[in-house]
């Protein structure tokens, strides 16, 4: 191939879905394992998927008296699976795969894998089970995360979470303790919003740098109180718990979606606004506080100030001097990290010749993990870095 050659690109329009509102877009697209493509729509938009006065007084349309959710000859409300390199599609620009459990079926759209939700916003494959976890968005009272079947009704605008839903006609929809009547299949993870505002669909963790995440669900909500506190959880598939962050005021940021790469580790993204607009858009990597196995003190990520207000970031190890006293630990290790990476918690001056470690995590006897404040000092006139510990702190 001649090395000034350019390799053409081209494109074609898989499928297209109108919707009758602004909101509501779902929009995450995955290939599964399988190979096909997953999409996820919302409902359509508007309030309580159904025709009529809204309680902001705005007419909603386009939704039908029973709901676009709950409608199996709309793609709307549903989770789509098609094979971007078939043709049996009405277009013939994809192909809808016939083991899809609507395949065929009268006054059904084969596209359809699962159906009955309200905001599906993002949804992703354990990388090592290949689970499929959704987070649908609630209205006025649950946020949910749902174990995605084939065929499955998850129940909007019916139910919202495990509770049945009440349009309450041109009135604000609610949800009640009533008897729910249908086939339905219940979140395994749900919260109020005493918790937060609009769930924020992540990943299975299976990362290595975060032993005790490993196999748990890691997730958000935008914002507690709609005032840029986002949240982080993380849950096994019972209880959930909000993820212990370095600094007890964060994330302190719109949580708007999560990463994954491929070594199974995951990235936070967020910014100050909670609008698609301005340059505040940031990415976190979540990584473990610094950690001490009584051998050997690993630093995930440190700053090193330099020169003219600027600084560097590194990956740290180091080795426990043993019998020192007080401990002393020797540099046996450091990477520097890419420019784009910036540490928010562990500090280190070399014109002080400080190291400062707002939290190490000390795994103790029965595995209980204990977290302290450190600072060491460098120690002078040595061949190699060596730090002395100084100052030490239990904060849990």
């Amino acid at each position: 191939m001649p090395t000034n050659s350019t390799m053409d690109i081209t494109n074609r329009i898989l499928l297209s879905v109108d919707q009758p509102q602004f909101n509501h877009n779902a929009g995450a697209l995955n290939f599964g394992p399988d190979g096909m493509l997953y999409i996820a729509l919302g409902d359509g938009g508007g309030a309580d998927d159904r025709d009529g006065q809204s309680f902001i007084g705005k007419p909603i349309i386009g939704h039908g008296i029973h709901g676009n959710a709950q409608d199996l000859t709309n793609p709307l409300g549903s989770l789509l699976r098609i094979n971007p390199s078939g043709t049996n599609s009405i277009n013939g620009q994809y192909g809808i795969p016939s083991e899809n459990p609507f395949f065929n079926r009268e006054n059904a759209l084969g596209e359809i894998y699962a159906y009955g939700f309200r905001n599906p916003f993002r949804f992703s494959f354990d990388s090592v089970t290949g689970t499929l976890l959704l987070a649908d968005v609630g209205q006025n009272a649950i946020e949910e995360v749902n174990i995605v079947k084939p065929g499955g009704n998850y129940g909007w605008g019916l139910k919202e979470g495990r509770f049945r839903f009440d349009p309450n006609g041109n009135d604000r929809g609610f949800i009640t303790n009533d008897p729910i009547t249908g086939d339905f299949i219940d979140p395994i993870l749900e919260y109020d919003h005493d918790e937060g505002t609009a769930i924020v669909g992540g990943f299975v963790y299976q990362g290595k740098m975060i032993p005790e995440l490993k196999g748990h669900y890691v997730f958000g909500d935008v914002a507690r109180t709609s005032n840029g506190d986002g949240r982080i959880f993380y849950s096994d598939g019972g209880s959930i718990q909000a993820l212990d962050l370095t600094e007890q005021s964060q994330p302190g940021f719109w949580v708007l979606g999560f990463g994954q790469d491929s070594d199974g580790e995951l990235y936070v993204l967020g910014n100050s606004t909670g609008i698609p607009f301005g340059s505040t858009g940031i990415v976190y990597k979540i990584v473990p506080n610094s950690h001490f196995d009584n051998a050997e003190l690993e630093i995930p990520a440190v700053t090193v100030m330099i020169e003219n207000g600027k600084s560097e970031t590194y990956h740290a190890r180091l080795g426990l001097i043993q019998n020192s006293q007080p401990f002393r630990f020797e540099l046996s290790h450091a990477e520097k990290l890419a420019d784009h990476f910036h540490a928010d918690n562990a500090t280190f001056n070399p014109a002080s010749g400080t190291l400062y470690l707002p939290f190490i995590n000390i795994v103790t006897q029965g595995d209980r993990i204990t977290t302290y404040e450190a600072q060491l000092r460098q120690v002078p006139d040595q061949s190699t870095l060596i730090f002395e510990l100084v100052q030490s702190r239990l904060i849990r």
